[in-house]
Formats: structure tokens, C-alpha cells, sequence
């Protein structure tokens, strides 16, 4: 089974959007989900009150019982400081949601998973500083159970 972390926006659309999570049900039934730390930090900080309750118990939960949460090593910290490094080298501005982003991508290729987002200019920029990420723009295509 393929492994897969998903991005904060991918999460977001499927809360928001019952086709959507339909779509994300259907494409990542066979895999392997895995949560970033750094993405419950976006949608607890970017939480309303009355959404952290159903959050907790929809979303970080069941990751959390499963023990697929993937945090940052001291390992991811460094890789992720080293691409930020080339990024702003490169002309970037770098911003928390970069960071963000960097240390997300760092953490989905240290545990060999494949990250779906909706964010290509971004992730394709990590990617060509961290050739090692792999990343999937939108839902993948369903995989063979």
C-alpha cells in the first residue's frame, strides 16, 4: 500500500465539501493516511471556536489512535533549514506558510510517503531543492485495493 500525507488545503476542501470528501475517500481508500503535526497546528491555529471539538474528534483523533502522525525530527528541522536557505538564495520570500510547507514535505519523505496537495508552485519549488519529495497535485488516481 502507498503511503500518503496530506497537505493542510487537501483536508480543508474535504471538510468543507462533501464531494470532496467523497473524492478523497475514493482515491485513498487502498493507502496509508498520515497526518503532519505541522498541518494540525495550521487547523487548530486557523480554527474557530465552535470547529475545534469536531475537529479533534473527526480528524485528529482517529490519525492520533492510529499512530499516524508524522512530527519533524531534529533531522527534518535541518533539511527543512537547508531548503529554506536555497529557496531564499533562489529569489523566494520565505513566510511561515513556507516553512510550513517545507517542514511538511520534509516530514511525509522521511517516513517514504507521498504528499497530496493543491499547492504546485510551492512544492514544485521544494521539490528542486529536496529531489527526494514526492509529491501529487489534487486527489491520485484510486490504486488497486
Amino acid at each position: 500500500m502507498t503511503k500518503y500525507a496530506l497537505d493542510t488545503q487537501m483536508l480543508i476542501r474535504a471538510g468543507r465539501s462533501s464531494a470532496e470528501a467523497e473524492r478523497m475517500s475514493q482515491s485513498l481508500s487502498a493507502s496509508i493516511l498520515y497526518l503532519s503535526s505541522v498541518v494540525a497546528h495550521e487547523l487548530l491555529s486557523g480554527a474557530h471556536e465552535h470547529e475545534l471539538r469536531e475537529l479533534k474528534r473527526d480528524l485528529l483523533d482517529p490519525f492520533e489512535k492510529l499512530d499516524r502522525v508524522v512530527t519533524p525530527t531534529h533531522r527534518a528541522w535541518k533539511d527543512a533549514g537547508r531548503i529554506l536557505y536555497k529557496l531564499r538564495s533562489a529569489g523566494w520570500k520565505i513566510t511561515p506558510s513556507l516553512t510550513n510547507d517545507v517542514l511538511i514535505a520534509v516530514s511525509a519523505t522521511h517516513i517514504g510517503a507521498t504528499l497530496v496537495h493543491d499547492n504546485a508552485r510551492d512544492y514544485n519549488a521544494i521539490q528542486r531543492f529536496y529531489p527526494r519529495l514526492r509529491h501529487h497535485v489534487g486527489w491520485p488516481e484510486r490504486e488497486a485495493a
